[in-house]
């Protein structure tokens, strides 16, 4: 798992995240602190019952800060989320940073490539049934993750330009078909459904406990959720819970993954080497 993105630098990290932890009244070491590295906008600090985010970006922390007044306003839902433990820290006006403590939620990652089905209808059947009226003025824009409608004409133009001859033709048709789905839905959607974003507990018989990283959260259609559930999950076992016009619309939203990625790069001004290592997985992808 990549963890080189840009962040800042340790001691700025380190001041805001023991204040963060202080707010919140949980006073550990820092030799207990534990730090993940590998999301792009934001890393995380652990410690004791808390998590804390720290926004890699001044657009990062404006964002941050607006998901985790969303997450403040969800409904009471059947498994936990990273409601906030305290104020943010809020450095920028300063050059600094954006700090946000969180209640940290328990459980594990669920193994790639199986799942229970039943759980994953439920955990989508939750999303779906969320009243969005109090929560529209939180959520994202349904394509912020690769840059909105720009990260559209993105997809579209540049993107596709950018790549090696032999992977234009498929990388162009995969964006023509996504950007040309009728409009589906206008229901609750995490966005980023999938990997260590779902967490599980109760071993062989075990449960959806909680759901982080609601950045991307959106009113969108449950496809955009359908596919990362199934990259991660399988296929085959998704095609159990979704009819297949929604089976389709994932796979079509799938397709474009890399895409996405060269376009989030683009889009957010991420270092060269970012770009260029989105650019070559893009090549891999579309290639042949």
């Amino acid at each position: 798992m990549y963890t080189g993105f840009v962040a800042p630098a340790d001691d700025v990290v380190d001041d805001a995240v023991a204040r963060a932890l202080g707010a919140a009244g949980e006073r550990g070491p820092r030799g207990g602190w534990r730090r993940v590295e590998h999301g792009s906008a934001n890393l995380v600090v652990l410690a004791g019952r808390v998590a804390v985010r720290v926004a890699r970006s001044a657009d990062a922390a404006s964002e941050a800060l607006r998901a985790q007044r969303l997450i403040d306003a969800l409904p009471a839902l059947p498994f936990a989320v990273p409601r906030s433990a305290a104020p943010a820290i809020d450095d920028r006006a300063a050059g600094g940073v954006v700090a946000i403590a969180q209640e940290r939620v328990d459980g594990e990652p669920h193994p790639s490539g199986s799942g229970d089905p039943v759980e994953l209808r439920r955990l989508l059947d939750t999303l779906r049934e969320t009243d969005l009226a109090p929560l529209r003025r939180h959520l994202a824009h349904r394509h912020t993750f690769f840059g909105g409608e720009e990260g559209l004409r993105l997809m579209t133009g540049e993107a596709v330009t950018m790549l090696a001859p032999t992977a234009r033709e498929r990388a162009r048709r995969a964006a023509e078909a996504f950007v040309g789905l009728a409009p589906q839905g206008d229901v609750l959607t995490h966005g980023d459904l999938a990997g260590s974003n779902v967490l599980w507990t109760g071993g062989a018989a075990s449960t959806v406990s909680g759901l982080i990283d609601w950045d991307l959260a959106a009113a969108d259609d449950e496809a955009k959720d359908v596919a990362a559930l199934a990259t991660w999950h399988g296929w085959d076992l998704v095609a159990q819970i979704v009819p297949p016009e929604v089976t389709h619309r994932a796979r079509v939203t799938a397709a474009t993954y890399p895409l996405q990625l060269l376009c989030f790069a683009i889009a957010g001004c991420r270092p060269a080497e970012e770009i260029e290592r989105a650019l070559t997985r893009a090549n891999d992808a579309y290639t042949g």
